[in-house]
């Protein structure tokens, strides 16, 4: 199974999942420098579109991890049909109970906002949208139709991209869409230096890997998922104590993020399961969010159709 890839380059579907552009005088060395204030950036998504953004690199107020489960619910037979099977925390069981993604959220402070304009703009005067609150998630990319799975996660058929994209943006897509249960962390208790140095690792890595990289779950040296990169970042630029620096060596695999923040001595009330979506239950449950939900399954079924279609031509 390990290094067969299926899919040749050209397959893979980008239109809704690319890693960010930095636009920089300074070319890559390096795209962002001590002294600049904010960044301009490509391909930031909101609003089922990709956008120029303005992000400020010291607005940030809080950083939070993010973890859902992306196996199968386990279900038993009831008298009308499949019943799911909840646990004492009053999550759905698992078919992998420790198969789990992992992204970062970042909020930002009073006043502080991401800027958005067109992509073709040069991101002065007035945006077209602010936002306050997105995420990093490093997320696996194949053709239409193809969805995360194990074998090609682990055979690098898959490509990597890191997305930069709005918290409402990511609810729309994995807890409205998808039905995930979006659990999240306690504010991590970092200085306000390392929430920038998380925060620029984040943009840096994601310019760097491009739309090039394969997706690889597990490999003895050079993992690339969605747990080891947001990790390696945080080991980058956190002071830890001897202990915390042992536990870090902790990341490699998607298993239990929330004791990998444990470990290193950021997850200050390991009580808080947090669901995310009880802060944004109004937009979930909103009559527009439900007319998007249905325009964005049926655009996602013609291109699904349309992409078997074509492989029936070629063959």
């Amino acid at each position: 199974m390990f290094g067969r890839r299926r899919y040749p380059d050209g397959s893979i579907d980008f239109s809704t999942r690319r890693s960010i552009v930095i636009e920089s005088n300074y070319g890559d060395d390096p795209a962002i420098r001590p002294e600049d204030r904010d960044v301009v950036v490509k391909n930031f998504f909101h609003e089922g579109e990709f956008w120029k953004a303005v992000i400020p690199l010291d607005g940030i107020d809080e950083v939070r991890g993010q973890a859902f489960n992306f196996s199968k619910i386990k279900t038993k037979a009831g008298e009308k049909g499949p019943e799911i099977i909840f646990g004492d925390d009053g999550l759905p069981k698992r078919t992998i109970p420790m198969l789990n993604h992992v992204q970062s959220r970042f909020i930002l402070k009073a006043g502080a906002s991401v800027r958005l304009y067109h992509l073709e703009s040069d991101a002065r005067g007035d945006p077209v949208h602010e936002v306050t609150d997105f995420v990093y998630s490093v997320e696996a990319a194949g053709p239409v139709g193809v969805r995360f799975n194990l074998r090609d996660a682990c055979s690098g058929s898959l490509f990597s991209t890191h997305r930069f994209y709005s918290t409402r943006q990511m609810i729309f897509e994995r807890i409205v869409v998808e039905g995930k249960y979006v659990m999240e962390s306690p504010s991590l208790p970092i200085q306000e230096a390392e929430k920038r140095g998380l925060l620029v690792g984040s943009l840096l890595r994601s310019h760097r890997a491009g739309n090039r990289e394969r997706y690889y779950l597990y490999r003895c040296c050079r993992t690339n998922n969605c747990t080891s990169n947001p990790f390696e970042i945080l080991d980058d630029v956190v002071s830890y104590r001897l202990s915390q620096r042992i536990g870090s060596f902790l990341y490699r695999l998607p298993l239990n993020p929330r004791f990998y923040l444990r470990v290193r001595g950021l997850d200050v009330n390991p009580g808080v399961r947090k669901q995310v979506r009880s802060e944004f239950e109004e937009y979930i449950c909103a009559p527009e969010t439900k007319r998007q939900k249905r325009e964005y399954v049926r655009e996602q079924l013609r291109a699904v159709r349309a992409a078997r279609a074509g492989d029936l031509q070629e063959s």
